[in-house]
């Protein structure tokens, strides 16, 4: 069916993961639409999270879920930003739910579904693509990690690593009860 003919402009929908920034799905879903003449939309799935508890067993005082919402999508813009650069004209979206259920729902209204492999061994993670694969609406791409790398050197990647590093450390800090998924 040409797109075209019908009006609307060919849409591909990345799935951008808060921990990498899937700067290889993000990529290759910009060139994909510019050989298309379509337009990318970058989507992030997200959760409030539960207030944490204080000392003594009281809950702090809450940060609103619009606040968190807002700081979500400057996150994502960011990311994205920093994948393509400030002149991207790629749009972006967060939407609450979980990352299966907000994709299978884009998928529904875009041409194309676009994610990375992702590096984790975890079942889950090396699954989701093919779940999302089987139950989507339209066709869907999944990038592997190496294309994700594309131009950064072994120190880079590096940095990175530790980055992500740092940050879940940082996220898991004074949380009483938390576990880490296991490692293999």
């Amino acid at each position: 069916m040409n797109i075209a003919a019908l009006g609307r402009t060919y849409t591909i929908v990345v799935g951008v993961s808060p921990t990498s920034g899937s700067p290889g799905a993000l990529r290759w879903a910009v060139e994909e639409a510019s050989v298309r003449g379509g337009r990318v939309v970058a989507v992030r799935a997200w959760r409030p999270h539960a207030p944490e508890t204080a000392t003594g067993g009281r809950v702090p005082s809450v940060v609103s879920d619009d606040r968190a919402l807002a700081d979500e999508e400057a996150r994502l813009a960011e990311d994205v930003a920093r994948v393509l650069g400030h002149d991207h004209v790629v749009e972006t979206r967060v939407v609450g739910g979980k990352r299966r259920a907000v994709l299978l729902e884009e998928s529904r209204s875009a041409d194309l579904v676009v994610i990375d492999a992702g590096r984790s061994t975890e079942v889950g993670a090396r699954w989701l693509g093919s779940r999302i694969a089987r139950a989507s609406r339209c066709p869907v791409v999944v990038v592997p990690p190496a294309l994700g790398d594309r131009g950064a050197g072994p120190l880079g990647q590096a940095v990175g690593r530790l980055g992500r590093s740092v940050e879940r450390a940082a996220g898991t800090a004074g949380r009483p009860g938390f576990q880490r998924p296991p490692t293999r």
